[in-house]
């Protein structure tokens, strides 16, 4: 069950945070049957999850073995500290995020155009300035890395997203913490104040 300080999302915004997000989690089961979450690059390409990888070793078996998986991505807001909250009492203390999490199955590409378009989308994200010569199929350069390398996909079945700033707060708190947050301005807390506003004008709505 979704708690109330989770917002709900839309399709853009479920976008964007998979589209800023550097490093997902792929959540799979091992040879030996226990759970696994392995950290990696990954790009968000047709609504589905593209990675890379060797052809061998511990993705590459496990996803022949079992391809049920999840991935899952979090963009961390601002930590709400516990004396802003309440006084002497250490429970409150918190961290606003956001997260996303793809529930499917996951398969090896085989076709170099889907694992050139891959790589080069990787390298869009990643690399934005450029810098390097685009990847492609029919480049002789990336003709034998194409070969080398696995590409791997994700096709969803569920997608779920947590957006937590705050909702389960009164109103007064959360423009309270917005006045802190803007008054302290440290790393992303103007970014955070502005969540915790939307969640306002959900309010009002």
């Amino acid at each position: 069950m979704r708690r109330d300080e989770f917002g709900t999302a839309s399709q853009t915004e479920i976008e964007q945070v998979a589209n800023r997000g550097a490093i997902g989690y792929l959540g799979m089961h091992d040879a030996e049957g226990y759970p696994r979450t392995v950290p990696l690059n990954f790009v968000l390409a047709n609504q589905c999850i593209y990675f890379h990888g060797a052809q061998a070793g511990e993705k590459f078996d496990a996803l022949n073995t079992n391809p049920k998986v999840t991935f899952t991505i979090v963009e961390p807001y601002s930590m709400i500290p516990s004396y802003w909250l309440a006084k002497d009492y250490a429970c409150p203390a918190t961290v606003f995020y956001k997260s996303v999490s793809y529930r499917g199955e996951g398969r090896l590409i085989e076709d170099v155009d889907e694992k050139a378009m891959t790589l080069q989308t990787l390298m869009e994200k990643h690399q934005p300035e450029g810098n390097y010569r685009p990847i492609t199929a029919t480049d002789p350069m990336y003709e034998l890395p194409l070969q080398r390398v696995s590409v791997f996909k994700i096709t969803p079945s569920r997608v779920d997203a947590k957006f937590k700033f705050g909702q389960n707060f009164s109103v007064k708190t959360r423009l309270d913490l917005i006045a802190k947050l803007e008054n302290r301005n440290q790393g992303i807390d103007a970014q955070t104040a502005v969540e915790i506003k939307k969640t306002l004008a959900d309010t009002a709505e």
